[in-house]
């Protein structure tokens, strides 16, 4: 007959066991540190150093050339400083970007080269109001992280952004055209450094916003007198 195993060689085997599960035992992985935000504002010399402190701009602002009855469409100031981006700028200018339209079938916004029965399509077809498409700009434009809405009036819309990290403004118009659906705008820095990345990429994302809406980018191809 064989001999039963001693017990307390046995306990003694369940232990090492039991002590090498727990060696061999994957460990949690420690959760992922979180993304660190920082800001400069508030950091001594940075106001001076990026005029976060400026006051809004006046002269080069509003729209000019409506006439005397505002009968115009009108349009937006030029770029006079650096990093200042706008769609009234002549094309061949480095600040010169494209306006948008809300309409991109509507027969203001066709290529010349459609054919004539595309162009009566068009025409027939119920047009967006340019009330209804200044709405849809004022609430993205609102919605935009750091956006203060200064000044909304009929075909017009002013606003300030700030920057979250270095409490930078910019100031950005949008002037809705009342002879065709199309948009143009001016966006421009506040302080002194000229970097037009920022306004173009915040202009891009904006138009992105608007695009479920059918907003578009007219490109320059199509000429825009205001």
């Amino acid at each position: 007959l064989e001999q039963a195993p001693d017990l307390p060689m046995l306990l003694d085997r369940r232990a090492v066991l039991l002590s090498a599960t727990l060696v061999l035992r994957p460990e949690h992985s420690p959760a992922a540190p979180s993304v660190p935000t920082f800001s400069l504002k508030g950091v001594p010399g940075v106001n001076s150093l990026l005029d976060t402190d400026a006051p809004r701009p006046s002269g080069e602002l509003g729209v000019i050339g409506r006439g005397k009855d505002n009968a115009k469409s009108g349009r937006l100031n030029f770029c006079e400083k650096k990093g200042c981006i706008s769609s009234f700028s002549l094309p061949d200018d480095d600040s010169y970007i494209p306006p948008w339209t809300y309409e991109p079938d509507s027969i203001g916004a066709v290529s010349s080269f459609a054919s004539p029965a595309k162009r009566a399509l068009v025409e027939a077809r119920e047009r967006k109001s340019l009330e209804a498409a200044q709405k849809e700009l004022l609430s993205v434009v609102a919605a935009y992280p750091g956006a203060t809405i200064v000044k909304e009036e009929a075909r017009y819309l002013y606003a300030e952004f700030e920057d979250p990290t270095t409490g930078e403004k910019d100031d950005v118009e949008f002037l809705l055209s009342q002879d065709s659906p199309i948009v143009g705008y001016r966006s421009a820095p506040r302080g002194r450094r000229g970097d037009d990345r920022r306004q173009r990429e915040r202009i891009r994302t904006l138009r992105k916003a608007l695009a479920p809406n059918g907003w578009k980018s007219v490109g320059r191809a199509v000429g825009v007198d205001g």
